[in-house]
Order: C-alpha cells, then sequence, then structure tokens
C-alpha cells in the first residue's frame, strides 16, 4: 500500500510536470502511462518498474530477496498505478465535473451537485496557481469520487473473479501483455547463473528496441535532432501514418491509416495466427473493398480530398457514414461478442452460481474454488453489493434507476469484450461514442429538445468510462489489471488470493493518493504551467457528449447497423466452434472493423505480426517460437520501454530548466 501511495503522488506530480516533446504530449517519447498504439491499453510504468529493480540484485543490492513472487506483486501494483497515471486529462472522470465549474457555472449548476466538484471560486484557484490546495473545500468532492472509483474497481475485480478460471486456467487465454511482461520478470527474478543463460536472444530484442526508439525519443524531446524515421511527417503521436490528399494511394477511400510502430508489431506476435489473419482480412474485405465499391456508386463525396484521419473522424465518411456506418456495426459487433462469451461460458457460470448458493456437494465446491481468491458466494456477494452502491450513487447524482442499470450493464458488457479482444490479441476497439447503443435503444432514442441532469449524465457515463482503459476513473484499467494479476500470479506460481489483495489495496490507496497529488500540482503550479491538456480546464465533456448523442454510435437509422454486427459475431462464432477447417472467427472480425483499426491502423501491425510469426512456425514450429519468437519479442518491448526510462527524465527536467 505504501508503494501505491508513493506511485500514486510522486508519479501524479512527475507526470503533470513533464513537458511534452514536439509530439505535443509525453506519449511518444516519456509517458509513464500509455505510450504510443493507444489501442492496446499497454503501459510503461510496469516495465520500467522491472528494469529498474530487475537490476538491483545485479549491483549487488537486495541479493536474494527479488523473486518471482515479489517481482509479482512489484507488477501488479505499477501496472494498476500505471492506469491512473496515463491520462490525467481534462475529459476523463471527476476532471470534467471540476473544470465545468470554472467554464459554465451556471449552467453546470443545473446538471454538477455540489459534492461532485467544489463551488466555483473554489476551483478557478487553478488558474493561477501558487496557492496550497484548499483542502477542506476539495475534500467532499474527492471522498465522493474515491468512493465511486473503488467501488468500480471492486466491481470489475470481482467480475474478473468469476470469470478467472475459465480464461486463466481453462481456455488459457494467453494475455500478450503479460506475456510480454513475464519474459522480463522470469529474467529479473532468475538466479544470475540462469539469467546470463537466457539472456541473449531477449538482449538481442533490446537491442533492437532501443535502436528503435532512441532516434524518435531524441528528435521528440530535442527539435535539432534529425528526423530518422519520418515521425513528424504524417504521423499521430500514437504511431499511425495517414494518408494525404495528395498521396498516390489517397484514391483508396478505406486505406486512411497503417500503424509505423514496430512496438505493435512486438505485441501482435504474442496473438493466435487465426486472429491475426481475420484483423488483417477483414479490414481489406469490409473497409477497403466495400468502402471502395461504396465510393464509387456515390458514397462518401469528397472523402479523397481530406487526409487519413478526417477520412474517419469528419462528416459522415468510413466511421459514421452510409452505406456502412462501421461505429455502428462495430459497436453491436463488440456488444455481440460479449454476449457470446456470456452463451458460451454458461455452464461455467452455472456451475460457479450452484457453488455459490450451496447446491454442489462440499467436496465438488471445495474442488472447484481450490485456487479461488475467495469463494464464489463472497465473489458473487461482493459483485452484487458493489453494483447496488454503484447504483445508489448514480441516484444520488440525480440520475434515474433505469439510466443508472443501464450505465453499469453497458459497462460490463463492453468491458467484458474489450478484456477478451486484449487477452486474445493485445488490442481492444478504443474510442469514444460507442458505447451507448443500449441507452439509446431503450431510454433516448433522440437527445431531448430539453435538457435535464438525467440525460446529460446518462451521455456522459456510457461513453467516457467505456471509452479506454486510463479514462472514465480508470474502469477499464482495474478490469484489465484484474485479469493481468491472475494471469501472472499463474505464470509465476503465485497465490491467487494474494493476486486479489494485491489488486485490492492498490485501488483503495491509489484513486486518493492521484487526487491529492493532482491538486496539489495544479494549485501549486497553477494550469499555465501545466504541459499540454494534462489540466482539467480547456473542455467541456459534458455538453459535448450530449452534442454527439444523436450521431452515436451514429446518425438514425443505426439500430439496423448495431444488429447486423451482432448477428454476424454470431455466425462467425458458431461456424467457427462448429468447423474446425473454417478460418474466420470473431476476435479479429470485431477488431477490424472498429476504431482499433480505423484511426490506429493496427491492421498493418497484424499483417507484419501474422508474417513473421507464420514464417517462425513453419521455420521451426513451436520450439523456434518459443526459444527465439517470443523472448525476441519481449525484450524488444523491455528494450523499447528502457527508452522511455531515459525520455521520462529529460522531459522532466526539461520541464523545470527548458531547453
Amino acid at each position: 500500500m505504501v508503494f501505491a501511495a508513493f506511485l500514486g503522488f510522486a508519479g501524479t506530480f512527475w507526470q503533470l510536470t513533464t513537458a511534452p516533446g514536439i509530439t505535443g504530449r509525453p506519449a511518444q517519447s516519456a509517458s509513464i502511462g500509455i505510450p504510443t498504439v493507444c489501442t492496446s491499453g499497454i503501459t510503461t510504468l510496469p516495465f520500467m518498474v522491472l528494469l529498474l529493480v530487475g537490476l538491483l540484485p545485479k549491483l549487488g543490492v537486495l541479493r536474494g530477496k527479488i523473486n518471482y513472487k515479489s517481482l509479482t506483486y512489484i507488477y501488479i501494483v505499477s501496472l494498476i498505478s500505471s492506469y491512473y497515471l496515463a491520462w490525467l486529462s481534462p475529459c476523463s472522470s471527476w476532471g470534467v465535473f471540476f473544470g465545468a465549474r470554472i467554464q459554465d457555472p451556471d449552467i453546470m449548476e443545473q446538471y454538477v451537485s455540489w459534492f461532485m466538484a467544489p463551488p466555483p471560486e473554489i476551483a478557478e484557484g487553478i488558474l493561477a496557481g501558487g496557492m496550497s490546495p484548499p483542502w477542506a473545500d476539495l475534500l467532499p468532492s474527492m471522498i465522493f469520487w474515491w468512493i465511486y472509483t473503488f467501488l468500480n474497481a471492486v466491481m470489475m475485480l470481482s467480475w474478473a473473479t468469476i470469470f478467472r478460471r475459465n480464461w486463466i486456467e481453462l481456455e488459457k487465454v494467453p494475455f500478450p501483455h503479460v506475456l510480454a511482461a513475464y519474459e522480463l520478470l522470469s529474467r529479473a527474478g532468475a538466479e544470475e547463473t540462469r539469467w546470463k543463460r537466457t539472456l541473449s536472444v531477449f538482449a538481442i530484442g533490446m537491442i533492437l528496441g532501443v535502436i528503435f526508439q532512441m532516434p524518435i525519443m531524441m528528435s521528440d524531446l530535442f527539435p535539432w535532432f534529425p528526423d530518422i524515421y519520418g515521425w513528424r511527417t504524417n504521423t499521430c503521436t500514437s504511431g499511425q501514418w495517414y494518408v494525404t490528399p495528395d498521396s498516390p494511394l489517397s484514391s483508396i477511400v478505406g486505406l486512411a491509416t497503417a500503424q509505423k510502430d514496430p512496438l505493435a508489431v512486438a505485441i501482435a506476435y504474442f496473438a493466435p495466427l487465426s486472429v491475426l489473419f481475420n484483423i488483417w482480412f477483414w479490414y481489406f474485405v469490409c473497409i477497403v473493398i466495400l468502402s471502395q465499391v461504396a465510393f464509387n456508386m456515390g458514397y462518401y463525396t469528397g472523402i479523397t480530398d481530406v487526409d487519413g484521419c478526417g477520412r474517419i473522424w469528419c462528416n459522415e465518411y468510413l466511421a459514421y457514414g452510409e452505406p456502412f456506418k462501421w461505429q455502428a456495426v462495430s459497436s453491436g459487433a463488440a456488444f455481440g461478442l460479449a454476449l457470446l462469451i456470456i452463451f458460451h461460458s454458461r455452464r461455467y457460470l452455472l456451475e460457479t452460481i450452484k457453488a455459490a448458493l450451496g447446491r454442489l456437494r462440499p467436496e465438488e465446491r471445495a474442488q472447484l474454488e481450490r485456487n479461488e481468491p475467495l469463494s464464489y458466494k463472497t465473489t458473487y456477494m461482493v459483485f452484487a453489493a458493489s453494483f447496488v452502491l454503484l447504483v445508489v450513487m448514480y441516484l444520488v447524482m440525480g440520475l434515474s434507476l433505469a439510466s443508472a442499470v443501464i450505465i453499469q450493464v453497458s459497462i460490463l458488457t463492453f468491458w467484458l469484450a474489450f478484456a477478451r479482444q486484449v487477452g486474445i490479441a493485445g488490442f481492444f476497439y478504443m474510442g469514444e461514442h460507442k458505447t451507448n447503443p443500449l441507452a439509446r435503444l431503450l431510454l433516448y432514442p433522440m437527445a431531448p429538445e430539453q435538457l435535464n441532469r438525467d440525460f446529460v449524465l446518462l451521455a456522459y457515463f456510457t461513453n467516457i468510462p467505456i471509452n479506454s482503459p486510463e479514462n472514465g476513473f480508470q474502469v477499464g484499467g482495474n478490469f484489465f489489471s484484474s485479469f493481468y494479476a491472475y494471469q501472472m500470479a499463474n505464470l509465476t506460481s503465485t497465490s491467487n488470493r494474494n493476486a486479489f489483495l494485491t489488486v485490492l489495496a492498490s485501488s483503495v490507496v491509489l484513486p486518493i493518493a492521484v487526487l491529492f497529488g493532482f491538486y496539489y500540482t495544479i494549485y501549486t503550479l497553477g494550469i499555465s504551467k501545466i504541459p499540454g491538456n494534462w489540466a482539467v480546464y480547456g473542455c467541456n465533456k459534458l455538453l459535448s457528449d450530449v452534442d454527439a448523442w444523436n450521431l452515436a454510435p451514429a446518425a438514425d437509422p443505426w439500430a439496423p447497423h448495431f444488429f447486423a454486427g451482432v448477428l454476424a459475431t454470431a455466425v462467425l462464432s458458431i461456424l467457427h466452434a462448429r468447423f474446425i477447417w473454417f478460418p474466420f472467427e470473431p476476435i479479429g472480425f470485431t477488431l477490424a472493423i472498429s476504431k482499433a483499426v480505423l484511426p490506429w491502423g493496427i491492421w498493418s501491425s497484424a499483417l507484419a505480426a501474422w508474417i513473421l510469426k507464420t514464417i517462425t512456425l513453419r521455420v521451426g514450429g513451436s520450439k523456434l517460437y518459443e526459444n527465439v519468437g517470443t523472448p525476441l519479442a519481449s525484450g524488444f518491448i523491455a528494450g523499447y520501454m528502457s527508452v522511455l526510462i531515459v525520455g521520462t527524465i529529460i522531459a522532466h527536467i526539461k520541464f523545470w530548466f527548458p531547453f
């Protein structure tokens, strides 16, 4: 808990005072949260900590005290911390309500209760800075959001615990991020002789990672350094190249972006070949070929005159436009994936429910629960209690009971699908305005002409908490971290109960530690000195989500496209399960048509990884893959992250002493 408190407070201060590079934010070269390849959700801090801690015994410090189990706990705490530190954005969580007090206090008074943010005169203190935080005035909202964030963490931890045995022990879901971290952890915790014996291939991968990332870090933090990889040209901060109107490729309307960061290839290398194949195959079929056919039929007028980002985000083009409305289709596909997960797990879930209700013989229940951190009865009770308490908190905020339940169901279903995607493929469906279909179908088909608190808050809570794992009170981050913790515990033969307690303790400490660190920094320095858009002032996310309601996940009629996505995922799942030879499966399909591919260009990473992994398995089989391919990819990720250690130190110095 002390380690978590330190990372929460000090890490927040560090992240807020990290100078951005030429890319505009400390993501590419200096972040201790999520670097490039946002849609992977991989974070830097766990790798940084494992690298630094793993060096200590080699330097004669703490020799004999660093082992697999201690490193597992260190990994879990730093992992959860990294999501809390990843993106301290004004639009990500409680900062929205704080900033609303400053920007539009009269209007926001209708939608933001007194306990959700301090009064305007208190909030405005961040503008000038140079003052001690008014803790007494801030404390009510801090306590409220601390409780809310903790309850979400408990709900997602118990939700993951229910599926733990099925995913980790029975289905062997790989979780590529954990496999990469385990390769580093296993070397950091190994005895010196074994460490030297197993280092060679891994070390080559590290060298390659350093060689690639070092020039990017230097060119981002030092304008005079040459842009060797062309990262400043037609490249977004999240690593993807985008087509320009003057490019020879601009006539291919679906070829909007391609991911150029090999970090994504290293992550994808751990995914099954069938999933990698389906990602790039369905991208070419649906986004490239079908969109080109639609363009030739008169759709997407003017799309060739805009760049790749505009082809996705602007007007009603690829993501939202007729005839396909891929955003609506992909939302349906993700929701359908969640339903299929529950359907295919029905016997397993029924068995856990019987155990929880005491309808199994004692010896059967003991056999089922022998590796569980809690009994199924306790797990379901914790899950139900956190669900109900969160509904109560929504009611206190001013939402209706129906809206509160819809928010919770949306969070549980969509994050279940996203966890499955990242657990299998290493990437997930990231992006805003994709997860309000249930609310639109059942509550507000269109935004009401006269806004009310229920609708305004519903629009926010069905969007941001299900956007990305680090946004929206780290709901998804806590869910991912819970599965990652159990997977790492499984790999290192660590107690699942201890892994559970580590996640739980971190979830108690981190929210309040981050809040203290955040308010201390912005009141002391003032937002004018905070780089980029880290502070809580600059956008009114409450109203922007309201404005997007009628267009999310697409404009009417969108329901047929949504249910088409549900149906397509179901058909692929049934056929893939029924026929061994059937090459198409739902995970790759749901990613290929989503914002994992459209804005971030993951199709190219999947294609490159598919080629490399196919060659590896054809040449040397699983032995070559396990002994060379996996250590090489893991080493590349570790080397990549090691450069970010240097980058974040330089960027922090640059904040205090600009150069």
